[in-house]
């Protein structure tokens, strides 16, 4: 091993001590406590897959996955249209306040999750929230935002689309700037309308930033807890219980980590697969497919 590869591990080391400690080990103490009855203050014994059986035959989990799911589906999807939409819009900008508006984009980032919950559980009150304020102005009703079963879910969503929408942006916009823009004025001299040049030129080049950013944001929403837990604790009734929400039930009301840390490694091995299967097609459209064409 030559010496600088020598020096690379040594400066690296602390990187991967800091990980195992505060990643891989807590992984391994779950996987170890998902095999036995653990609770706080009785002994524990190993029961085998005891807790995956629990579960998988639980309604509230699979009512948690389907939810969980039609989560997932609308919060990327919404986040992923309108952060792509934002960028292309700023990078087209001239007005010197473009930076401005950047940075309003860019404000959710610097409000913590729980500060936005409580915000938000503000606008959405069905008594002195703004939002059913401005509905009654224009002749509607007052409509119950955090506790009916489809407007809670809408509320979330929202929510979570809006906190999520900077990092979409942040992903793609610096992206779209680094374009070449004889590519465009190229474009317009053969007549190519808006679309056909969004088609043919600004997404195919976006696609590796726009599949990286939609990567992320699907293994973040798989997880997402706080926003959710803070505005509807998974309410009314289990409308709106995502799998970390029915988790932290298991462990924290129920007292059931065994149970917890089970559900805990199944979500893991969800994200996992699902990630790697997009990992993989993002790599065959960004570079097996260009090596074909090319």
């Amino acid at each position: 091993m030559r010496s600088n590869d020598r020096w690379t591990l040594v400066l690296l080391a602390p990187v991967f001590l800091l990980l195992t400690a505060i990643i891989f080990l807590p992984e391994i103490w779950a996987g170890w406590i998902s095999f036995t009855n653990y609770r706080l203050g009785d002994p524990s014994r190993f029961i085998g897959f005891a807790n995956f059986e629990y579960f998988l035959t639980d309604p509230r989990f699979w009512n948690a996955l389907r939810v969980n799911v039609i989560f997932v589906i609308a919060v990327v999807t919404i986040q992923m249209v309108v952060g792509l939409a934002i960028a292309l819009f700023l990078a087209q900008m001239k007005s010197p306040l473009r930076f401005l508006w950047i940075a309003m984009v860019l404000a959710p980032m610097a409000v913590s999750p729980a500060v936005s919950s409580v915000i938000w559980r503000y606008l959405f009150d069905a008594n002195i929230g703004p939002l059913n304020y401005f509905l009654e102005q224009m002749g509607f009703e007052r409509m119950q935002w955090l506790t009916g079963v489809t407007t809670a879910m809408i509320s979330v969503i929202i929510v979570e689309v809006w906190l999520a929408i900077p990092h979409v942006v942040l992903f793609v916009y610096p992206a779209r700037i680094t374009f070449p823009q004889d590519l465009y004025e190229a474009a317009e001299v053969d007549g190519a309308t808006a679309w056909q040049k969004f088609r043919y030129i600004t997404f195919p080049l976006l696609r590796p930033a726009f599949l990286l950013a939609l990567v992320f944001r699907v293994i973040i929403t798989i997880r997402a807890f706080g926003v959710v837990w803070l505005l509807t604790k998974g309410g009314p009734g289990r409308s709106t219980e995502l799998l970390a929400i029915y988790m932290f039930k298991e462990g924290f009301e129920n007292w059931r980590f065994g149970s917890a840390a089970a559900i805990a490694w199944a979500m893991l091995i969800i994200t996992i697969l699902i990630s790697s299967y997009m990992i993989y097609r993002m790599y065959q459209n960004a570079f097996v497919k260009q090596r074909k064409d090319a």
